[in-house]
């Protein structure tokens, strides 16, 4: 298997927003850092990271596509976000039944008086209210950083 994981261009935003609209996603704005898996050059899954305080970001928007799935494209992906976004600490809202794949990627559920930012908790709340399924709140710090 060929698989190359990479930013999304400025011009395929709407494509991708198209993908996240056929599953009830909420769409990425231009300020998102958007990822792309190929596999042969043809578009295989999604990854986003979502800027929500300086050094903080919001991974999320993680789709891959029903035929590619199973290929450990979802790792790549969120090892590539980790790795490209650069920032400091890192939130997402994984549904429940994704808690191990994020847990082998260094995410761990934020502990009871853990400080996340009002637009994740909100997200949060949102997608619990949204989604039938459950979300997760988890959290990973790069380096020395606690959370």
């Amino acid at each position: 298997m060929s698989l190359l994981v990479r930013k999304l261009a400025p011009s395929e935003l709407d494509w991708a927003n198209s993908k996240y609209k056929e599953i009830d996603f909420l769409p990425s704005p231009d300020s998102d850092f958007v990822a792309v898996a190929e596999i042969h050059g043809i578009a295989a899954g999604l990854g986003r990271v979502t800027k929500v305080a300086p050094g903080v970001g919001e991974l999320g928007g993680m789709y891959v596509f029903p035929e590619h799935r199973g290929t450990g494209i979802s790792k790549s992906l969120i090892q590539f976000l980790i790795a490209e976004s650069a920032l400091e600490i890192l939130y997402c809202l994984p549904f429940e039944h994704l808690y191990s794949l994020y847990e082998s990627a260094g995410f761990r559920v934020c502990q009871p008086g853990t400080l996340v930012p009002p637009r994740v908790l909100d997200k949060q709340t949102w997608c619990n209210a949204h989604y039938s399924k459950s979300v997760l709140l988890m959290c990973r710090a790069s380096g020395s950083n606690v959370i």
